[in-house]
């Protein structure tokens, strides 16, 4: 395998969390990268990799087999298309525009998009034995090139295209892929090479490694915190005026689902992605003797992910329906079996009780940390139940955290929150470090909150 150009690796992580995944990324990965970069709230990573052979298929096999646990998928970029956006204003140009392969309705499809394609191809062939469809890792990258099965997938991320659905852009993806590669098949449920897209937001990134920063804020980010939507860059065009860009990728099949750390045996209506439970836990950072504890931990995602990567800390749970507290007894088990079983390591165990978040039965000034996702009115509670929740509960983080204690809440019910932080008895001794805005399925606010 002999790459062309340095690659452009992009991969997906917690929406809103971008500066805090970074930072877990492998060291192998980030030493290859001779650039990084992220735009905050896109839930995306880019990262430009070293042309040397030899690093980048170590990093990227280590990557594949062993993935972060903040990352969702990582795809090797082919290139971009260029969306005019006249087209894009207009639903039902932008439809015929995508069924005339990427080209205006006066102009011929014949000509198929320039996308380097072999530079990605090479990479999956060498670090994963996932294709072509023989499953074996012996096959040339002219073999992978004429045999394969496909599917075409397209994230539209905080893009709005009113008339247009990504199953329409996705699939305009795939019949170009299919013009390049005539031999391939669509597969939709078991397919060798997966085609992904998703826009690119005229956005000033942040640089965490190369390029003029390695700060995670900066000027032009909105917000006195520093950590909501960044703004377009002054220095261009206005966004009206700027085509848009589609960004081309082949994802890397990234084992995941084999992860034991991955593993939770029950679900909850409500269960937050283990993905995004680690990426908040390592924004709170907890410390080497930290009593950590979760005041609505429902089937115990945000302790049992604390106790497997945060061992020298306490995890503990709190929850008020009884059924969740048996599903988050059987969550520690079942990754903890899970853990020792593939990796031969076991590690610490949360504690669960039964408890109300609004009157813990836990003495004052005992907790160094409170970690919780509350509840919000979306498939749980209500806005009604969370009237009554949110002071109590308050309360009870004022009660329990020793000075000097933080707190990191995740809620929908922001206007609701910031009211109780406002009143008398929550504002002179709790202080705002933070609020960002992140995406679990929903947008929601992260509080991170400082004892006084």
């Amino acid at each position: 395998m002999a790459l062309n150009t340095s690659l452009e690796l992009t991969l997906a992580v917690p929406m809103g969390l971008e500066d805090i995944a970074v930072a877990q990324l492998p060291h192998g990965l980030v030493d290859t990268a001779i650039e990084i970069s992220y735009i905050l709230g896109t839930g995306y990573l880019t990262l430009t990799i070293s042309q040397n052979e030899k690093d980048v298929t170590k990093a990227l096999s280590d990557l594949v087999y062993h993935p972060p646990l903040c990352l969702f998928a990582a795809s090797i970029s082919v290139g971009s298309i260029g969306v005019p956006r006249s087209i894009f204003d207009a639903s039902k140009d932008l439809l015929a525009y995508l069924k005339n392969d990427f080209q205006a309705g006066d102009q011929e499809s014949n000509n198929i998009i320039a996308l380097n394609w072999g530079n990605a191809l090479s990479i999956i062939n060498k670090t994963s034995p996932t294709i072509p469809t023989t499953k074996t890792s012996s096959q040339s990258i002219d073999e992978v090139k004429t045999s394969a099965t496909f599917r075409a997938s397209f994230d539209r991320g905080t893009v709005q295209h009113k008339g247009v659905r990504s199953q329409d852009v996705a699939a305009a993806l795939g019949a170009l892929t299919g013009k390049a590669f005539p031999g391939w098949k669509v597969n939709l449920t078991e397919y060798d090479v997966e085609v992904v897209g998703r826009w690119i937001p005229e956005m000033k990134p942040v640089f965490f490694k190369g390029a003029s920063t390695l700060s995670t804020r900066d000027e032009d980010i909105e917000g006195d915190s520093g950590f909501k939507r960044q703004k377009i860059d002054a220095g261009h065009k206005s966004t009206k005026e700027k085509a848009m860009i589609i960004q081309v990728g082949v994802a890397l099949p990234l084992s995941l689902s084999s992860c034991p750390y991955r593993y939770r045996p029950v679900d909850g209506r409500t269960s937050l992605k283990i993905e995004i439970a680690y990426t908040l836990l390592a924004m709170a950072g907890p410390k080497a003797g930290d009593i950590v504890l979760d005041v609505c931990a429902g089937v115990g995602t945000i302790p049992i992910v604390g106790a497997t990567h945060f061992p020298g800390s306490f995890f503990a749970g709190s929850e008020i329906v009884p059924s969740n507290i048996d599903k988050a007894a059987e969550n520690a088990r079942g990754m903890k079996a899970k853990v020792e079983e593939t990796r031969g390591k076991s590690h610490s165990q949360p504690s669960f009780f039964m408890g109300d978040a609004k009157a813990v039965c836990w003495r004052s000034g005992s907790v160094d940390l409170i970690v919780s996702d509350l509840p919000w009115g979306q498939r749980e509670s209500s806005h009604v139940s969370n009237c009554k929740l949110y002071p109590k509960l308050v309360k009870q983080v004022v009660r329990l955290l020793r000075v000097g204690g933080r707190a990191v809440l995740v809620t929908g019910e922001r206007k609701l929150l910031q009211r109780q932080l406002d009143s008398v008895f929550a504002k002179p001794f709790l202080q705002v470090v933070q609020k960002r805005e992140i995406t679990i399925g929903f947008s929601v606010m992260v509080f991170e909150l400082r004892r006084i």
